[in-house]
């Protein structure tokens, strides 16, 4: 009798499955319809940031996910620090490629290493410091928001902003700065 019952459960959750399986989302048909190719060396759209001292380079764009991701690679050098902040409308996730990187999310602390990964659900403030002489990470926002725009415009300041100005800037791009960076 259980053998039934689980046979039945089964084929209903086939049938819905199969029928959402059917189903395109509206955002799918509306992405970048050519996959592409990077090399380690090549960033989409020519985009690299640096943002800080420290370069972004863009690897999925949220123009190729219709705004659900945007991607980027970074290399990192002993010390290197973002300013604690959060983000209203995206989480973001970073993976550890190489090197040690502590992670403050909220009052928690974690050090990461080559292949761990981090996930930062919004309105959660974070930060990392670079722990080790170099890293190299990959992280991303979801969904895309207005990290690009935010990294660009960074990047093309001929000088640092006020403190007003910087906190301006962070809520003109869904983001608040709540502190300075981590350091040890």
């Amino acid at each position: 009798m259980e053998h039934q019952t689980r046979r039945k459960a089964l084929k209903s959750l086939s049938a819905v499955a199969g029928s959402s399986f059917l189903q395109t989302p509206s955002f799918a048909m509306e992405t970048n319809p050519t996959p592409f190719v990077l090399r380690q060396s090549e960033t989409r759209f020519g985009e690299v940031y640096n943002v800080m001292g420290m370069d972004k380079f863009l690897k999925i764009s949220g123009k190729d996910t219709n705004g659900q991701l945007s991607l980027f690679f970074g290399y990192y050098v002993k010390n290197d620090s973002a300013l604690m902040h959060v983000h209203y409308k995206e989480d973001e996730q970073f993976y550890v490629l190489n090197g040690e990187v502590l992670f403050q999310v909220g009052d928690d602390r974690h050090t990461l290493s080559a292949g761990d990964l981090v996930f930062l659900p919004r309105n959660i403030p974070h930060t990392y410091l670079v722990l080790s002489d170099t890293a190299q990470m990959l992280f991303m926002t979801t969904p895309s928001g207005k990290t690009e725009a935010f990294f660009k415009t960074l990047s093309q300041l001929k000088s640092r902003p006020s403190p007003e100005q910087m906190q301006q800037f962070f809520k003109d791009h869904d983001l608040g700065l709540v502190g300075p960076p981590l350091t040890r």
